[in-house]
C-alpha cells in the first residue's frame, strides 16, 4: 500500500498530480491538504485501473478510509479508465487533502488538476 506521486509543471496557477499504486487500499494521499483557511478545488480527474477494483476519490482519511467520498465508490472493470471534467469546480472541505482509496491490490492510476483558494 504506496503510492507513487509525480507532480507536474503547470504553466498557471494550481496542482496537476499523476499517482501510480500497485494497491491503493488504505486511503492514499494525491494532493496534501492545503493549510489553515485554504481548500482544494479539483477541475479535472482521470481515474485507470488494471484490475477489477473498486475506486472512491475523496476528501480526507481516517484509519485508512475515505472521510468524505467525492465520487464513489466506482466499480470499474480491469483495464479501463473514467475521465471526469468539473464545469465547475469541487470544493473540498478547508485544510483537507485528496485520497483515493480502492477495494484491494491491484494497478491504479490517478491524474488529478485543480488549484487551491480560499475557504
Amino acid at each position: 500500500m504506496a503510492i507513487t506521486v509525480e507532480t507536474l509543471q503547470r504553466s498557471g496557477h494550481g496542482f496537476a498530480v499523476n499517482a501510480t499504486s500497485a494497491d491503493a487500499s488504505g486511503a492514499e494521499e494525491l494532493v496534501a491538504a492545503p493549510g489553515v483557511g485554504k481548500a482544494l478545488k479539483l477541475s479535472a480527474l482521470i481515474v485507470n485501473v488494471g484490475a477489477a477494483l473498486d475506486v472512491t476519490i475523496g476528501a480526507g482519511a481516517n484509519a485508512g478510509a475515505v472521510v468524505t467520498p467525492i465520487l464513489g465508490p466506482l466499480s470499474m472493470a480491469a483495464d479501463t479508465s473514467l475521465t471526469f471534467r468539473f464545469g465547475e469546480p469541487i470544493r473540498l472541505a478547508a485544510n483537507t487533502a485528496l485520497v483515493v482509496d480502492t477495494s484491494g491490490a491491484g494497478d491504479v492510476c490517478v491524474y488529478a488538476e485543480g488549484f487551491v483558494d480560499d475557504a
